[in-house]
C-alpha cells in the first residue's frame, strides 16, 4: 500500500502532471496522505547575502502555488500537507524524504541536455540516494 506520497511542486506544467498523478495514486490507497514540497532557492544572479525582502517575496510566491496544490489535493478528499523549504530543491526534498520517509516520492520532469544531467536534477538526486521508490512523471 502507498499511504505516504511526496511530491515535489513549484506550480509548472510538469509539477502539476505530477501532482495529478499522485492525487490518482492516493485515490486508489485509501487512508493515503500526500505531502506537497515547494522549495525556494536564491535567485540566479543575486550576489550572496541575497537581501530579505527578495527571499519574503520567493517565500510568499511558494506559499502561493503550495496553497493552490493544497486546495487540488482537498478537493479529492484526500489528506494533504504541504512544506515549503529553502535551498537547494534536490538537497532539500531529499532531507524532508528523510524525515516524512514516504512510501513513494513523485516528481515531475522535463527533457534535460547533458550538462544538466551532469549538474544534477532534482530527481538525480534521488536516483543516487536509492532509498525511496521514485516516479517520474513527463
Amino acid at each position: 500500500m502507498l499511504r505516504k506520497l511526496l511530491v515535489g511542486y513549484d506550480g509548472s506544467a510538469q509539477a502539476e502532471r505530477a501532482l495529478d498523478f499522485a492525487i490518482g495514486i492516493a485515490s486508489e490507497n485509501e487512508g493515503s496522505e500526500i505531502h506537497v514540497a515547494y522549495v525556494v532557492q536564491k535567485p540566479a544572479g543575486i550576489p550572496d547575502p541575497v537581501p530579505d525582502e527578495v527571499l519574503e517575496s520567493i517565500r510568499r510566491a511558494g506559499k502561493e502555488e503550495l496553497m493552490n496544490a493544497e486546495r487540488l489535493v482537498k478537493k479529492n478528499l484526500i489528506d494533504v500537507a504541504v512544506h515549503l523549504e529553502v535551498g537547494n530543491p534536490g538537497e532539500k526534498l531529499l532531507e524532508l524524504a528523510g524525515r516524512l520517509k514516504p512510501d513513494l516520492v513523485v516528481l515531475g520532469t522535463l527533457q534535460h541536455s547533458a550538462s544538466e544531467r551532469l549538474l544534477g536534477t532534482v530527481s538525480s538526486y534521488f536516483l543516487k540516494s536509492r532509498s525511496y521508490p521514485l516516479l517520474i512523471v513527463p
